[in-house]
């Protein structure tokens, strides 16, 4: 077998790429070995049969023989074809580096590669003349993120090693500059690991932290007026405040406005992220009271940011994403939304995951038993080592879902079985208790349900509407009702 990893690399190109990646390839600046030639035939030949390492024509005596002619292909012995197959996925990885290089053709990473040239070869007043560039361009920038201080570092690194060469009197003053800048830049991505450790705590089973007195600090220090109130610090105080403080639904609001203030200040991706923190609020809110009117607001949040195209990495969208939308359109009845979104986005838009079928017909599956194609339902389920426990436990609950609408004898063998298994899995209390409440709630529908005037029923259904924490919320109270 051929290099397996460069096989797998050339897979998951696009055509447009593949093209980029020949002509990386076909360049001397680049490919300038003795073997450059039978590098350049090697890639046409794994193009040619679409990187499918069992295809007989990239079999490794067929490629030897290709390659090699008149010289023996012995089985199981390093010959120079392996060399050959290591040499071009390292240019392979070089290119994917230099595609990644391309990306940071902002004009301050340009002029900031000329302020370095000016440096080393002396030419003080070019680098002044670049060095105000520099800050004309930061001055005008709307942007006040993260990417915008660490700019302002960097420049003010700049200067400060020229002046450290040429001796200057004012080191010291601007070694000010380079520490507050850095300071400031710290302090935004101390706050945005803040809360996606907090986020995870609240959703895998990380119980326990360290204590962390230099948060606490940045905290201190990026209070109104203090010396790191910058907008976008603003809001990620906001946020670690509503993380941590789960009832305080005006910090939500807080938020949100801050989040229409700051806009233009934050760079598209970083916007993103935060819309995603926030949709995590507003899901949190919805796991407690499981208010229609709460659903329909997370619904049209999510409905605007797919429009907006705050979903999509590389033109896919998430599992997690993927689901909450057919999820809670499905609950709100949107059937016909669902299916034309599901139909648009087909399993090839799906990504987070090894399994992207699966996924898409997990989903499909939930469409067919929100509108009671029970069968069909289950003849979608498609069983995986999903990498993502949720995923593997929501296919057992809807299978518990189909068992119990359809009467089906191994309900209660199911129903043990998930209860083992959201035990053993490693999800977050708070998460567990959703699931274990679900079943237990579904065990007394099950046992006592038949009584239909029984005063139990109410009870039940205050119970379960007054429970924070519990998953099939609306369903479980359409089979009390």
């Amino acid at each position: 077998m051929l290099n397996r990893k460069l096989f797998e690399v050339i897979a998951h190109l696009t055509t447009p790429e593949k093209k980029r990646l020949r002509q990386f390839l076909a360049s001397p600046y680049f490919n300038n070995g003795s073997r450059a030639d039978d590098l350049l035939r090697l890639y046409d030949r794994i193009l040619k049969y679409g990187a499918d390492e069992a295809h007989p024509a990239l079999s490794k005596k067929v490629v030897f023989e290709l390659l090699f002619p008149g010289k023996p292909f012995l089985e199981k012995v390093k010959s120079p074809l392996d060399a050959l197959t290591s040499d071009l996925f390292g240019l392979v990885r070089q290119f994917l580096t230099q595609v990644d290089r391309e990306k940071d053709t902002t004009a301050v990473a340009e002029h900031l590669a000329l302020a370095k040239f000016y440096r080393k070869f002396s030419y003080e007043e070019r680098f002044w003349k670049t060095m105000e560039t520099l800050r004309t361009i930061q001055q005008e920038s709307p942007l006040r993120d993260t990417q915008h201080y660490f700019w302002q570092f960097q420049i003010e690194e700049e200067k400060q090693r020229f002046q450290g060469i040429h001796n200057s009197f004012e080191d010291d003053a601007n070694l000010y500059a380079v520490h507050k800048n850095l300071d400031i830049y710290y302090s935004t991505l101390k706050m945005e690991y803040t809360c996606s450790l907090i986020y995870q705590k609240q959703t895998a089973q990380v119980e326990k932290f360290q204590a962390d007195p230099l948060m606490d600090l940045v905290l201190e220090l990026s209070a109104d007026s203090a010396q790191l109130d910058v907008p976008i610090n603003r809001i990620y105080r906001q946020l670690i405040l509503a993380l941590q403080h789960p009832g305080e639904t005006n910090l939500f609001e807080s938020i949100e406005a801050l989040l229409q203030q700051y806009e233009s200040k934050i760079n598209v991706e970083k916007f993103k992220n935060l819309k995603a923190l926030l949709r995590f609020l507003s899901i949190r809110e919805y796991w407690k009271s499981g208010d229609d009117k709460a659903l329909r607001y997370i619904f049209n949040i999510y409905k605007e940011h797919l429009e907006l195209g705050y979903f999509y990495i590389d033109q896919q969208i998430p599992l997690t994403t993927y689901r909450n939308l057919v999820i809670f359109s499905l609950k709100l009845g949107e059937f016909d939304w669902t299916k034309k979104f599901m139909d648009t986005h087909p399993p090839e838009t799906i990504c987070g995951t090894r399994y992207p079928a699966e996924v898409h017909s997990l989903n499909m599956a939930e469409y067919y038993f929100y509108i009671k194609e029970y069968d069909q339902a289950l003849a979608a389920v498609v069983y995986r080592l999903f990498e993502n426990p949720t995923v593997s436990i929501t296919v057992d609950l809807l299978i518990i879902k189909i068992y119990y609408e359809t009467q089906n004898d191994m309900l209660e063998s199911r129903m043990k079985a998930l209860d083992q298994k959201v035990r053993r899995s490693k999800l977050s209390r708070e998460t567990k208790n959703r699931y274990h409440n679900f079943i237990k709630m579904l065990d007394k529908i099950i046992r006592y349900g038949w009584q239909s005037n029984s005063p139990k029923r109410a009870k039940w259904a205050e119970e379960i509407k007054n429970t924070p924490e519990i998953i099939a919320r609306e369903w479980l109270l359409e089979k009390l009702a």
